[in-house]
């Protein structure tokens, strides 16, 4: 049995009942050319508009018709702005991972990283917060928190072992960008990662709402917190040596 004869019996069937939006609907896709034998239904046939006034079915297609282009639209130039700022942060990766590789020292890592990040154009501010643990001898300008601490604060962050993004309290906000000029309303937080290890946390900041959201790639942000990780650990194994 076809398509149409299926969708013709389910409506004999209901016959002696009163037919559903469903069924109608089932039987109207299986035989497309159904207003072209039934032309005078067209003329009788109308559907609300938001100006209060009937519309045609034809003029209520071409109004479906254009909806879905301007959603195609729209999704294009979502994709077109999310590609531009893969590019933008792809170059800023490749800046830090270069200066990385000169650094000598856990302050000119945690410099580089802040310098690198607070000049991109759609992070309005960045901090590094490292773990306290005892090979790490830093000065007070390289922020240590301890484990329990930040565990606490950012479990998701631990949880997951990636960069988390989404709305944040007011006052982790604060304790996150406590020396910060700029209001912040949206975070990302990256951990520092070696060998499945976290070692610290990076956070980025922007003022603008829902900017670092939970559908945000965050594949450069991780890979970021890979990178800083290696190096963080080799300069402390050097250090022990």
């Amino acid at each position: 049995m076809n398509k149409n004869s299926s969708a013709a019996e389910s409506i004999k069937c209901s016959a002696e009942s009163e037919l559903t939006s469903e069924q109608v609907a089932q039987y109207l896709r299986s035989n497309k050319d159904f207003f072209h034998k039934q032309e005078e239904l067209l003329s009788d046939l109308s559907f609300p508009h938001e100006s209060g006034q009937a519309i045609s079915l034809l003029e209520k297609q071409v109004s479906v018709l254009r909806h879905r282009g301007q959603d195609a639209r729209e999704k294009l130039n979502d994709l077109l702005q999310n590609a531009g700022k893969n590019d933008q942060l792809f170059d800023t990766t490749k800046s830090l991972v270069l200066a990385l590789l000169k650094a000598q020292n856990i302050p000119e890592i945690v410099a580089v990283t802040q310098d690198q990040f607070s000049s991109h154009e759609n992070i309005d501010t960045c901090e590094v917060i490292l773990l306290k643990q005892a090979n790490l001898s830093a000065p007070s300008s390289v922020r240590t928190e301890s484990l329990a601490k930040l565990k606490s604060d950012f479990s998701d962050v631990f949880r997951l072992r990636r960069t988390h993004c989404g709305p944040l309290s007011p006052e982790q906000i604060s304790y996150l960008f406590a020396i910060s000029r700029e209001q912040i309303h949206s975070t990302a937080i990256c951990p520092v990662v070696n060998n499945g290890e976290i070692l610290g946390l990076i956070a980025f900041g922007n003022q603008t709402r829902n900017y670092f959201n939970i559908h945000l790639d965050t594949l450069f942000l991780d890979f970021i917190g890979n990178v800083v990780g290696a190096v963080m650990t080799s300069l402390l194994s050097a250090t022990r040596s």
